[in-house]
């Protein structure tokens, strides 16, 4: 069982890493969060272990690896094999290095991933492309994959420190949005006509990833106490 579960925003500091965009190589980042290598629970992957400089990509089951890593994050390489062929295969595009997918596309399929617990695919396409736009040019996008997931991942930690569940539907909201204003800087090119747009679609995504965490407490309490043994 994988004993790593990081959060978000560690995450996307990890890709940060892994783009060469970090002060740290992914293994000093991990280690700096108390994960070493070769340690007794060591479940990192090769590539993280035998990192060199990117650019290079990641393969499917390197991305698959990697989400493992990150807390209610699962993916299975037959999943993302049919969102990328398939359902959402207008979103992420094509491998961008090679035959392997960016640290972008990357995280791509990892925001995907944070949506899917509510949302069909029609309804995902919708709401990141009105983000990134044009998959084969992400100059044109509002913002990169990766600030946007580095920046909910932010917003849920500053989250933590709340009891979200015991407050009403509308509390919930106005607690998220409130956060969510508190990263206004990382949007600061954006005009507030399209500020009002991602902040209504970070919304969601973070709801998303409650409902997600809820979710999985049910079935953990369904399979330790209701399950036929």
């Amino acid at each position: 069982m994988n004993t790593i579960q990081l959060k978000r925003s560690d995450m996307a500091r990890l890709l940060l890493a892994l783009k060469g965009e970090s002060g740290h190589t992914p293994l000093e980042l991990l280690n700096q969060l108390g994960i070493r290598k070769d340690g007794p629970d060591d479940v990192l992957p090769d590539f993280i272990k035998n990192h060199k400089p990117f650019p290079r990509g990641l393969s499917t089951n390197e991305i698959v690896a990697l989400a493992k890593l990150c807390e209610l994050t699962s993916l299975k390489s037959t999943s993302i094999q049919n969102w990328i062929k398939r359902d959402i295969k207008e979103l992420i595009g094509a491998p961008e290095l090679g035959k392997k997918y960016s640290i972008e596309q990357a995280a791509i399929l990892l925001i995907v991933r944070d949506l899917k617990s509510v949302f069909d695919f029609d309804t995902i396409r919708q709401l990141l492309m009105s983000l990134f736009n044009t998959i084969s040019d992400r100059s044109d996008d509002l913002i990169s994959p990766l600030t946007y997931y580095a920046a909910y991942g932010e917003i849920l930690e500053r989250m933590e420190s709340i009891t979200v569940f015991s407050l009403s539907e509308h509390e919930m909201e106005e607690e998220i949005l409130k956060k969510i204003e508190a990263s206004r800087d990382v949007f600061q090119d954006l005009s507030n006509e399209l500020w009002i747009q991602v902040k209504s679609i970070l919304t969601v995504t973070v709801l998303s990833v409650l409902a997600s965490y809820l979710q999985r407490r049910t079935e953990l309490f369904f399979h330790q106490h209701l399950e036929q043994k």
